[in-house]
């Protein structure tokens, strides 16, 4: 499924004051891409470390995202990757949320229950246990459509430095 205009508007909005050559943590999503040019863009940012913050790493629709899968052929090009399903949003508030076209009612609940319940207990372990740069990895294309954009905003928060490839 190729990426929208739409989708790649928003990723071009969402980064419009950031730079890729000033990040410090990169944020990626996979729809509209290929396990192939996934590997392309995070070896154009250098990244060393793949982050998957989807609560499950499974796709129904994109098996070679299955975290196996996917841990397998990063790990064949060199990439480490790590699935941290606290940082993601459990299906019991996802779901609902998107059923009734009201996807922005997950973002306070993840400010209120995950950004200091993980972040707040685990920052200093999440930055400094692997190599760098690192990439937040979720399924949408536009970053203002996922959870990882509001990770973003907190480490930008707290001085860091973001952008979404």
């Amino acid at each position: 499924m190729p990426t929208s205009k739409r989708q790649t508007r928003g990723r071009d909005l969402w980064n419009e004051s950031r730079s890729m050559h000033d990040a410090q943590f990169f944020t990626l999503g996979y729809v509209g891409r290929s396990l192939h040019e996934i590997v392309v863009v995070l070896r154009e940012a250098r990244v060393r470390t793949l982050f998957d913050i989807r609560a499950n790493a499974v796709s129904r629709f994109r098996p070679e995202f299955n975290k196996s899968h996917l841990q397998r052929f990063l790990e064949q090009e060199g990439i480490c990757y790590k699935h941290v399903p606290s940082l993601g949003v459990p299906r019991k508030i996802r779901v609902p949320a998107i059923n009734q076209g009201q996807r922005d009612t997950i973002w306070p609940w993840y400010d209120k229950h995950v950004i200091p319940g993980y972040l707040g207990k685990h920052l200093h372990g999440f930055l400094n246990s692997t190599e760098h740069p690192i990439a937040m990895m979720c399924a949408e294309a536009n970053p203002e459509d996922c959870h990882r954009h509001r990770l973003c905003l907190e480490l930008e928060a707290r001085g860091m430095r973001g952008y979404d490839l």
